[in-house]
């Protein structure tokens, strides 16, 4: 069985509120995949609230921190 190859992905998150709370599940999902290697954010309003606690939580801790500290949030 071979491994997946990895996809570069970069993100602009929307603002907007419960938009924010939506990209959060998104969010979630996408960082199940080990398969995509998630790159770049930007981000305005509430999707700059998202980008940033997934950029912080990918450097210091991976995806598991990403996830908590976007679950803590939302």
């Amino acid at each position: 069985m071979s491994k997946k190859e990895t996809k570069s992905l970069s993100l602009a998150l929307q603002g907007g509120g419960s938009h924010g709370a939506v990209t959060w599940g998104v969010l979630d999902r996408l960082l199940e995949e080990e398969n995509l290697d998630l790159e770049g954010f930007s981000g305005t309003s509430a999707g700059a609230m998202n980008a940033t606690l997934l950029a912080y939580g990918l450097h210091v801790e991976g995806r598991d921190k990403a996830r908590e500290l976007l679950h803590e949030f939302w």
